[in-house]
């Protein structure tokens, strides 16, 4: 479908992107394209109420969430199993959704596809009854080094980078019992991910083959990694052939529950969301109708 009438969601605080043009480059493209549009700004106090009020209001066809990935599932929630559309500006530091929906970081280029591009059907990841994943969810390494780099209160990809190795220095193993496919496994890891999605915003593939709307996520299974022969699999990762690891274990599942021996913290799209010693998670098939350069 063919957005008509949208409601941009722009996120001021996402990311180090310079936004001042950003109102001038809506206005443009959306008057070439004969579009109806407002804006709506957040603030981080009530906005998903605010943003229903709005919508209840202006009755857009499409809301474009502009911002980084924690912006586009505050947006993503609000339009679950409707017939609205989900509309994606990255902004942010790591836009890991839109990377795997190829949408390019340009303002120009990502509203242009906004104009012409697919609405497909994709998948989603509930989490206890509470969370939504649209990309990638973790336990362990990766959300301990997304708290490292927001308490150190920089932004980019370098911040990103010196987050990573710092938390290198501290990662560590605990035990899991997950279960899954009608069977159960205790394991030792260093993370556990879920999966719906290929790849961070980084590039780094942890979940080769991997489509957002196959009806599945993955459970990829971090075991503990010997820190010689860390630059291998993260180099392994950037090629895409994490899968021959092995450190690394893939299951694909339509659900699934982890039990953490000690509480892990969690992080659901780039949003950490306080340490867990429980987690169940299941599939919602095609519940979010989104734009991108994917075939429908």
């Amino acid at each position: 479908m063919q957005p008509k009438k949208l409601l941009f969601i722009i996120n001021p605080k996402s990311g180090n992107n310079d936004k001042s043009t950003l109102e001038k480059q809506i206005s443009r493209v959306c008057d070439k394209n004969k579009k109806e549009y407002t804006l709506f700004y957040t603030t981080g106090k009530n906005d998903q109420e605010k943003i229903k009020e709005k919508q209840a209001e202006y009755q857009a066809d499409t809301l474009v969430a502009c911002g980084g990935d924690g912006t586009v599932n505050m947006v993503a929630q609000l339009l679950l199993n409707s017939q609205m559309q989900l509309g994606i500006i990255p902004l942010g530091s790591a836009n890991g959704l839109a990377y795997e929906l190829e949408i390019e970081d340009d303002i120009r280029e990502s509203l242009e596809l906004l104009m012409n591009g697919n609405s497909i059907s994709m998948d989603v990841i509930q989490i206890n009854d509470n969370f939504i994943c649209l990309h990638l969810s973790d336990l362990g390494f990766n959300a301990q080094m997304i708290k490292d780099f927001e308490e150190s209160g920089e932004r980019g990809m370098l911040s990103y980078a010196k987050s990573f190795f710092g938390s290198l220095m501290e990662k560590k193993t605990n035990e899991f019992r997950i279960a899954f496919n009608g069977t159960e496994k205790t394991v030792k890891a260093e993370m556990i991910v879920l999966a719906n999605a290929s790849s961070y915003g980084t590039g780094a593939v942890i979940n080769p083959g991997s489509k957002l709307d196959d009806g599945t996520f993955e459970l990829v299974v971090f075991k503990p990694i010997p820190l010689k022969d860390l630059f291998s699999l993260t180099l392994e990762s950037f090629l895409g052939d994490i899968k021959n690891s092995p450190y690394v274990e893939i299951y694909k599942v339509e659900k699934a529950e982890i039990y953490c021996q000690e509480p892990e913290l969690l992080q659901v799209d780039g949003e950490l969301k306080g340490e867990n010693k429980e987690i169940k998670a299941e599939i919602l098939k095609g519940a979010l109708n989104v734009i991108s350069k994917h075939e429908k």
